[in-house]
């Protein structure tokens, strides 16, 4: 490796929506290649050891691919606090996975020459993807890849010093470890072998045990010869006869991958990728749109008739087509009682809703009457929000984020919502409250977000949601 400078160890400019590792990492098509990148991780006798003591992937081999990829898809597709949660679940995982290997060596899965070699394995098989898929990346895009690969390493919390710093740097690197230290050991003969007989998945429990069995060993052998034909070379060699690839198993393979290419590009969203990639793909697309057309800082094209809507079906809970405390209090309750608030929470809850009872009463409520009719409603709508009701907004985006980190994150978000809106709904419409773009929607944007839509002044699908249905 060269001496040039290296990263930080704080992984800034996380990739996100665009980002190249968003567009290949979650598509179907890799698991033309991620066979590749399991044997060589396998291979790897660190890998190895630890995959001949603890991995269960000889019994439940699809669980494990399923568990590999979606893990994958948390790393990289999820928002920031979801991503750490599971690098913290994937640490807790592997730090018990250590021992001694059979020629007396003590292994451990946080090694970081290890861990380096599992995850950029990964960004080996990104680029064999599209290489065979007939739309291979150029050196630049590769090289704008693989940083964004090294980025998200350094989140999983392998250290910089041990990933080559370069995508020039990694090739040489991946070359000398293939030709150096991989081994066909334990570990690997045992994953090819599960390879052969692969138990029906769940998704096609349905098939009779002895159908199954029948297609099983035909099934095996071709994902076993689809898996060798894209190892490299002088690893084949290392697998003699495991490593054998059918006169002809090449070609079948490339043009395979050439209709999964071709088809990525025909086919929705949501069956060109893994369920949780098309999901926040979608949601960012959506969300994007939402920012555009309702930002804090965006005057909808008809304010009136927004605010008058506005005030009609969210603000007006009792119906009576004027603005009062039972109003105010009906909306205390539908957050208290969606979020689940404990007595003492609901009572803050409760207070700060008639502290901006009081503020309206003072600053809207200019014919004296007691309530607040739309007309005064929406002069109040123009002018400077009130410090009560800035207050009450804060309360109410504090009382979303439980765990009091300042953010509000996916988990925080879905407990306001509750199991009636759709993933990618909730995903949504969160980020659409992420005003400086950063991937985080802190209380205070999610604040600001509430406040504006509740003068009106953008429209809130959160608030649409939570308030405005019968």
């Amino acid at each position: 490796m060269s001496d040039a400078p290296r990263m930080s160890d704080r992984p800034e400019g996380f990739p996100g929506a665009g980002s190249l590792s968003w567009r290949y990492l979650g598509q179907w098509r890799l698991l033309t290649t991620i066979g590749r990148a399991i044997v060589l991780e396998t291979a790897h006798p660190v890998v190895d050891a630890g995959v001949v003591e603890f991995s269960t992937y000889r019994k439940h081999p699809w669980r494990r691919i399923e568990q590999t990829m979606l893990s994958l898809q948390r790393l990289l597709y999820q928002d920031e606090a979801d991503r750490e949660r599971e690098v913290a679940r994937l640490r807790r995982l592997h730090g018990h996975v250590k021992g001694v290997d059979a020629q007396g060596r003590a292994y451990s899965a946080l090694d970081p020459e290890a861990q380096a070699w599992v995850h950029l394995t990964v960004f080996d098989a990104m680029v064999l993807m599209c290489e065979l898929g007939g739309d291979p990346l150029d050196e630049e895009r590769q090289a704008e890849l693989y940083a964004e690969w090294l980025l998200v390493g350094l989140q999983f919390g392998v250290p910089a010093d041990a990933m080559p710093g370069t995508v020039e740097e990694f090739r040489v690197w991946f070359d000398e470890t293939v030709r150096d230290k991989l081994t066909a050991g334990q570990g690997v003969e045992q994953l090819l072998d599960a390879l052969g007989r692969l138990p029906a998945p769940a998704a096609l429990s349905f098939v009779p045990e002895a159908v199954w069995s029948a297609g099983c060993a035909a099934f095996g052998a071709a994902i076993r010869t689809v898996v060798a034909s894209t190892l490299p070379p002088s690893y084949r060699e290392q697998l003699g006869e495991r490593g054998r690839v059918p006169f002809g198993a090449e070609t079948m393979v490339s043009l395979a991958c050439r209709t999964a290419a071709v088809a990525s590009d025909l086919l929705p969203t949501k069956w060109v990728y893994m369920p949780l990639a098309a999901t926040y793909i979608a949601a960012k697309r959506e969300a994007g749109r939402g920012l555009r057309r309702f930002g804090p800082h965006d005057r909808a094209a008809e304010p009136a008739a927004q605010l008058a809507d506005l005030f009609v079906r969210i603000l007006d809970q009792t119906g009576d087509g004027v603005l009062s405390w039972p109003d105010l209090a009906a909306l205390a309750r539908v957050f208290s009682d969606r979020l689940d608030l404990a007595a003492v929470d609901e009572e803050v809850m409760y207070a700060a809703f008639h502290a901006w009872w009081d503020e309206l009463r003072t600053t809207a409520d200019t014919d004296g009457d007691g309530v607040v009719d739309a007309d005064e409603y929406r002069v109040l709508a123009d002018a400077a929000p009130g410090a009560a009701m800035a207050a009450l907004m804060v309360s109410v985006a504090a009382a979303v984020d439980r765990d009091g980190d300042g953010r509000i994150d996916q988990a925080d978000y879905a407990r306001l919502l509750g199991a009636d809106a759709a993933a990618t709904q909730r995903i949504a419409w969160l980020h659409a409250m992420d005003a400086d773009g950063d991937g985080v929607v802190t209380v205070e944007e999610f604040a600001d977000a509430l406040r504006e839509s509740v003068l009106g002044r953008a429209r809130s699908d959160t608030l649409e949601f939570v308030l405005g249905r019968a």
